[in-house]
């Protein structure tokens, strides 16, 4: 079967055969295209709303510029009775003169935040005072020890002391006895001041290490007058005839 001429509309665009009739197409009533719907937005009326201010009129506590002078203000004046003062960690405040401080604050009329201030004064001066001495004995102690391991006589030497010392203290025969010395030593820092070390040093040398026995002449009573042993008469009874 031949196929079909192709059918192209003309400059009028009426579609026609090759033998120029026109075409059933042509003659067919165009279609409607449905109609789209018509969508309608509807506006909005926009309403702005009005930005919020963080800045706080007047002052921190939102009171006005006129109530400024009716803040709450911090009670002045001696109050019936203290609270217990706050001390540091450690630290215990006598009563009594908690006691007799108070008494005393309460004639100045001072408030609690008040006396509190010289509470803490009081415990910041006496703690320095109690610590002063101690420092002091530590440094003098230090200075001792610094001393002692340069001298001359016993710096280069300071094990061999150490030996020769605890030697002779335990040589004592009284464990109780060299116990309570060497807590004594620890306790005064006499162990650490050089002129103690070298005294004792010297001490202990005489009681620990050896010394040769020096020997005499023969005695007269063993020798006769040649030389020759006398007689066991003469060595026992030296002085009979």
């Amino acid at each position: 079967m031949p196929e079909a001429a192709q059918q192209t509309p003309d400059a009028s665009g009426i579609v026609r055969t090759a033998t120029g009739e026109i075409s059933e197409s042509s003659s067919r009533a165009p279609e409607e295209t449905p109609s789209q719907p018509t969508t309608t937005t509807e506006t909005k009326p926009t309403t702005t709303q009005p930005a919020t201010s963080t800045t706080k009129t007047g002052d921190d506590d939102g009171r006005s510029l006129l109530n400024e002078g009716e803040k709450a203000k911090a009670p002045t004046g001696a109050p019936e009775s203290y609270q217990e003062f706050k001390v540091p960690e450690g630290y215990t405040l006598d009563a009594a003169a908690a006691q007799e401080a108070s008494g005393l604050f309460k004639t100045m009329n001072l408030n609690q935040e008040q006396a509190q201030r010289l509470v803490d004064f009081y415990v910041k001066k006496t703690q320095e005072s109690h610590d002063a001495p101690f420092k002091a004995y530590v440094d003098m102690r230090k200075g001792w020890r610094e001393e002692a391991s340069k001298h001359a006589e016993i710096g280069g030497n300071l094990a061999q002391v150490k030996e020769t010392v605890s030697r002779a203290i335990n040589q004592l025969g009284d464990a109780q006895l060299a116990s309570d010395f060497r807590d004594a030593m620890d306790i005064t820092g006499a162990g650490d001041h050089p002129a103690f070390i070298r005294v004792f040093y010297k001490f202990a040398q005489a009681v620990t290490e050896g010394r040769p026995v020096s020997g005499n002449q023969p005695s007269r009573f063993g020798q006769g007058n040649q030389g020759r042993p006398q007689t066991a008469a003469h060595a026992l009874y030296p002085n009979l005839p």
